[in-house]
């Protein structure tokens, strides 16, 4: 039995980030996790959440000036609970012959993406034990074993102003969803 992936979030491209943004956060109490350019992905990118157990439930990518058109959808995210398990996913992507194959470690999770039969974004991705301000990218080589990757993972984030422990970043950002009137819960 194929391990299943967990839905997690999906990102939309918008021409009104501010509004957007702004929509977000005051009709659906949503809180910016974080903010910024992209180096790999040269797009202002806003992070949101309404849960402190995840980075971002909600993205908003700002289309530039040139982008084709296009629909609204950036993405669509799935959470797998081990390398082995990602790993796996690749295999069958790569046997499905998909497009647009990028391997990218974002120090707070190692991502595979790649396009759907419709050339939709797919991200499949593991958490990593770290927080990491995003937009952040790096290579990554899925080959390595899983305690080369940690150690060059932990190695480059170290440097990067603002790196946590994961459980440190999550008390703080659910002390922010508390003071925003409470976290996303499922009914």
């Amino acid at each position: 039995m194929h391990a299943r992936p967990c839905l997690t979030h999906l990102g939309v491209y918008t021409d009104r980030p501010d509004d957007m943004q702004a929509f977000y956060t005051e009709v659906l109490g949503l809180v910016v996790s974080d903010t910024g350019r992209g180096r790999l992905f040269p797009r202002r990118i806003i992070f949101m959440t309404g849960s402190a157990a995840e980075h971002h439930q909600f993205v908003l990518v700002a289309r530039e000036p040139g982008d084709p058109p296009g629909g609204a959808l950036f993405q669509v995210s799935f959470k797998m609970s081990s390398l082995e398990q990602l790993r796996a996913v690749v295999q069958r992507a790569l046997a499905r012959q998909v497009t647009g194959l990028r391997r990218i470690d974002h120090g707070n999770a190692w991502s595979v993406y790649f396009h759907d039969p419709d050339r939709n974004a797919v991200e499949v991705y593991m958490d990593t034990g770290w927080h990491v301000p995003q937009p952040y990218a790096d290579e990554l080589s899925l080959e390595l074993p899983e305690t080369e990757l940690q150690r060059r993972t932990a190695e480059r984030v170290r440097d990067c102003a603002g790196a946590l422990p994961l459980a440190e970043w999550r008390a703080q950002l659910s002390r922010r969803l508390a003071a925003a009137q409470g976290a996303c819960e499922a009914p």
